[in-house]
């Protein structure tokens, strides 16, 4: 009996296959979560759930089994509600290893019977490892209950899966998670049901991924049995089911077990163990199983790649209007720093307390004068200097955020307008619409570490006492009240020694302004980064499927 339609296979052809492959699909399978796909674009949603399939598949089955090729055929026991699968797998086994019932969903966790010596195949680092294994019944649908027994063959399992037509969400997500896990579909209906829909699109999307299908016709009154059977035949003829792999089991009584007579499954269980002795056509089954997988990524890759492409060139997008804004606000900050709008209100009114008339922007030789004016007998003169640097570093955190703000503004009513900004906007932790939340504490430090490096610059090169900590404070302020002041910022007359710092004031409160201004603009990428979304990952993801093809192409040439 041809129970696969694949050619038998030489065993060190399955470790070639398992070694030469896995390299290739874990490639894949990395290419495949570096294409994120977050923004809601148009189409996005049956993209975004096939690279969803497909990454799931890779973990919970192509990678544990490329591990394990020899291990015994899991075949997966599913189909719609009310078929009676947890009865079949019962009665398969002699126990009542699984629960059936009147109440819909029945089974909630999945169940897997097994040889006793098979036990080390099902570990938590083999098929399905995202499941826990337990040993006893559960409710959870995150735990496979794992049964020992020798009514089920060496060489094979049986899981028993929930519906996956359930009313339940999680179960029909659960059904569907196990039947991609599936070395052979043992595809249960019934001749209620045979021809609902529902589980014929199961069953076309089983038959697409390449699993091995056996497909069974459950509670076949005998009366109804040679109609029903030809009919389910007709249908299954376009199909790759063979003819051996159709079962029909009449309806019958079941004991107190849940177990049904064994001649109503002896055909099934002819071919179960068939299956199980020869270990030739099981690893074909497998094979055959795990190379549709690997094609259905394959064939999945170009249409995740090209939605990738369109959300890197969306988030370029997003990310070059906070740029532009940002940069425009740069621009700006520069010359604030320099056009006099820093010299006004408090910072202008004690500047005037301190030394009289005395304008930083004009004085002809701007440090002997202040030296002059300075008093030097003001018991709290040190009081009110430090007190005018305040007033200065107030001015100049105001001053950059202020800019801040007016980018925050400017940058998020410009992405609300775009399709997709709101996204990067809702994503954000931080509220975008503002400048950052650390902002000002941070723009504070920065700039009283920046005044204080300024300052022992100035008392090195204008010969200050070091001693004098009042006379370099004041000189430093009034520098930067100079650079401040007017665009050039020199005077003709103006001391070389005196240029060079009024320079050196401009350029590094710029550099620390900006610099602060392009981190609060920084806080656009974080909803980029938690996307994980890398712009090479079209060209990633398209690369590694070509190098999965062809090496699957070549094994399958050489027949392993």
């Amino acid at each position: 009996m041809s129970t696969v339609p694949v050619a038998r296979p030489r065993r060190s052809g399955a470790r070639s296959l398992a070694r030469d492959l896995s390299s290739s699909v874990v490639r894949l399978h990395a290419a495949f979560e570096a294409a994120a796909l977050p923004l809601d674009l148009s189409s996005i949603s049956t993209v975004r759930e096939e690279r969803g399939r497909v990454i799931a598949q890779v973990d919970d089955y192509v990678l544990p089994r490329l591990a394990g090729l020899d291990g015994p055929a899991l075949v997966v026991v599913g189909g719609p509600t009310g078929a009676g699968k947890s009865t079949l797998v019962n009665s398969l086994t002699g126990q009542r290893v699984t629960t059936p019932g009147l109440l819909r969903p029945t089974t909630r966790s999945p169940v897997l019977a097994h040889h006793p010596a098979d036990r080390e195949w099902f570990g938590p680092d083999r098929v399905l490892p995202s499941l826990d294994r337990v040993d006893r019944p559960t409710t959870s649908r995150d735990a496979l209950q794992l049964v020992e027994t020798t009514a089920v063959p060496r060489g094979v399992a049986l899981l028993d899966a929930p519906d996956f037509d359930s009313i339940d969400d999680a179960n029909r997500e659960l059904a569907t998670k196990l039947l991609a896990a599936a070395d052979l579909l043992l595809f249960v209906t019934s001749a209620a049901r045979y021809s609902d829909q529902v589980p014929w699109l199961q069953l076309s999307l089983a038959l697409e991924r390449q699993t091995t299908v056996a497909v069974v016709m459950n509670r076949v009154p005998a009366d109804d049995m040679a109609t029903v059977s030809s009919h389910l035949a007709t249908m299954l003829r376009a199909t790759a089911v063979p003819a051996d792999q159709m079962f029909f089991v009449e309806e019958g009584v079941v004991d107190g077990q849940g177990i049904l007579p064994a001649h109503h499954l002896t055909g099934l269980r002819r071919w179960l163990d068939a299956l199980a002795a020869d270990s030739a056509a099981r690893s074909a089954a497998v094979r055959h199983s795990v190379r549709g997988a690997i094609r259905r990524a394959v064939a999945a890759a170009p249409s995740v790649a090209e939605a990738a492409t369109l959300q890197v060139q969306a988030v370029s997008e997003l990310l070059a209007v906070a740029d532009r804004v940002y940069a425009g606000t740069a621009d700006a900050l520069r010359g604030a720093l320099a056009d006099g709008t820093l010299v006004r209100g408090d910072l202008v009114a004690q500047w005037l307390d301190l030394v009289g008339d005395l304008d930083p922007a004009t004085a002809p030789d701007l440090v002997t004068d202040l030296r002059r004016r300075l008093p030097g007998r003001d018991a709290d003169r040190a009081a009110r200097v430090d007190r005018l640097g305040v007033a200065l570093d107030i001015a100049l955190e105001t001053l950059l955020v202020d800019h801040a703000a007016q980018a925050a503004e400017a940058a998020s009513t410009e992405l609300k307008a775009t399709a997709h900004g709101s996204a990067l906007l809702d994503w954000s932790t931080d509220d975008l619409t503002r400048p950052g939340r650390g902002l000002a504490s941070q723009a504070r430090k920065v700039i009283r570490a920046w005044r204080q490096r300024f300052a022992a610059r100035v008392a090195l090169e204008l010969g200050t006492d070091p001693a004098a900590d009042v006379e370099r404070d004041m000189l430093a302020i009034a520098l930067v009240l100079r650079a401040a002041s007017a665009r050039d910022g020199h005077r003709p007359d103006e001391p070389d020694d005196v240029t060079t710092l009024v320079d050196a004031a401009r350029d590094g409160l710029v550099r620390a302004l900006t610099a602060l201004l392009a981190e609060d603009r920084d806080r656009y990428l974080q909803p980029v980064l938690e996307w994980n979304l890398a712009p090479d990952a079209p060209a990633r993801l398209r690369a590694a499927a070509d190098d999965a093809a062809r090496t699957l192409a070549q094994h399958e040439r050489q027949g392993a």
